[in-house]
């Protein structure tokens, strides 16, 4: 590798653990106000290259940039800090490898979602028109999502979320003039979750009467009026909270009207710790049943006997034990976080087997890398020496930190779902949910 490699991989990668990858945040990112221009694309310049082509054509032998954003600062920092780790992990393994397509490394480009939609576009856009990613990891949040897989589908640049769950965005990215989908990802559409938590209130709690309370993004509603509509009760309420305010006491009594047996959550650790403290305070009683978003290991161990009881949602994840060492310990590991790795992981092997590093490249291969097909190799965690392999010569499925991550036609994953129940500040397994009970309902 040359100097002028080497040097622009350690920038990208930074030291190791989370504070490492914390002071790297936004390295990239334009300073000032919202960009105004679009980025040249093909439609817009009338030329007859792809802004990815040109790309590929003047990179040469030079390392490929792979672009991240996760929320390292704002609401979701408890666990933006993992997601980036998690993704440089990943590229590191694939650079020890040898690299793809020949000895190419990859340049991680780590930002930070800030939690602004407008922010991430900007950087976003940055990261396509000076740093020439060809793909993006991230973001966490489905409303930066939303905001985020336009500006992919028009740059054709493929962005792999590793955490954006609502069902608004199955069919987001495709590109109209060549019919290609630019944006996917390694965590499950809500549609799953929103039967998990109905299942819940149903069969574990017994809810006659439950109110739905809702961060106010596309996340929140759209899971939130799914398990309503998935609940077997009456639906009180529904309320949306903004993430503006530190007093929820008259959302709390919105919530609360009519007495509810159960409220189903929606919401994010920042906000929801003081929404539960207030709940506490208020004596508003209720059984909580919230989605995976609230899973904040240090928030219920701060919380401990406020939480008692509550059940979380939350997909299966693999729990790879090469996984866990590789990211130096089990508690480095944040919600979402395997995810991330595995989107990482894809978007390399996508390249490797197109025998390209382009967005539309990885768009295209990024299914069949993902799912068995007859005479494929199955590789995993740490593996990918071994997919190379198995590519210079037959196919490959990739079995990941987070579990099968077998894609759909809308690039997505149908997974297994797990139940937890929070038992002295721990969320504990109450019930598994296997893929059979959502055949037939999805």
């Amino acid at each position: 590798m040359s100097e002028r490699s080497r040097r622009d991989v350690l920038k990208g990668l930074g030291t190791a653990g989370t504070a490492g990858v914390v002071s790297l945040a936004g390295c990239s990112s334009q300073s000032g106000g919202e960009a105004t221009e679009e980025p040249e694309t093909e439609a817009s310049s009338g030329g007859s290259t792809t802004t990815e082509e040109s790309m590929d054509e003047s990179m040469g032998g030079e390392p490929i940039a792979l672009g991240s954003i996760f929320p390292v600062t704002g609401t979701n920092s408890a666990y933006g800090g993992g997601h980036q780790q998690a993704f440089n992990l990943a590229v590191e393994e694939i650079n020890d490898s040898g690299g793809i397509l020949g000895g190419r490394e990859i340049t991680p480009v780590n930002n930070d979602t800030e939690g602004s939609p407008s922010r991430s576009a900007q950087k976003f856009r940055t990261m396509i028109n000076q740093e020439g990613v060809v793909g993006l990891v991230g973001p966490y949040s489905s409303g930066i999502g939303t905001t985020l897989a336009p500006v992919a589908r028009d740059n054709r640049v493929t962005e792999i979320s590793n955490g954006n769950t609502s069902p608004a965005l199955a069919t987001a990215g495709i590109n109209d003039d060549n019919g290609v989908k630019y944006y996917g990802r390694t965590a499950p559409n809500d549609v799953q979750q929103a039967l998990v938590v109905a299942r819940v209130l149903n069969q574990i709690v017994g809810a006659d009467t439950a109110s739905f309370l809702y961060v106010d993004n596309p996340y929140g509603q759209g899971l939130a009026e799914a398990a309503s509509e998935a609940f077997s009760g009456e639906t009180l309420n529904m309320v949306a909270y903004t993430q503006a305010t530190n007093d929820y006491t008259s959302t709390l009594d919105s919530v609360f009207d009519g007495e509810p047996d159960a409220v189903g959550a929606v919401m994010y650790p920042g906000n929801g710790r003081t929404i539960l403290r207030q709940w506490d305070q208020g004596g508003y009683g209720g059984q909580w049943v919230g989605a995976e978003a609230i899973w904040s290991p240090q928030m219920l161990s701060d919380l401990s006997d406020i939480v008692e009881g509550m059940y979380i949602t939350s997909p299966q994840t693999a729990n790879s034990e090469t996984f866990q060492e590789n990211m130096g310990g089990a508690d480095q590991i944040t919600q979402f976080a395997p995810h991330a790795y595995d989107a990482t992981y894809l978007m390399g092997l996508a390249m490797e087997q197109a025998g390209e590093a382009s967005g539309t490249a990885i768009a295209e291969n990024i299914r069949s890398v993902s799912r068995p097909s007859d005479g494929d190799t199955t590789v995993s965690v740490a593996e990918f020496d071994a997919g190379k392999e198995a590519l210079s010569d037959g196919s490959v499925n990739y079995e990941g930190a987070s579990g099968s991550v077998d894609l759909n036609e809308d690039l997505e994953p149908v997974v297994p779902y797990r139940i937890m129940e929070v038992a002295s500040g721990e969320a504990q397994l109450s019930e598994e949910v296997p893929l059979s009970y959502f055949e037939g309902k999805i």
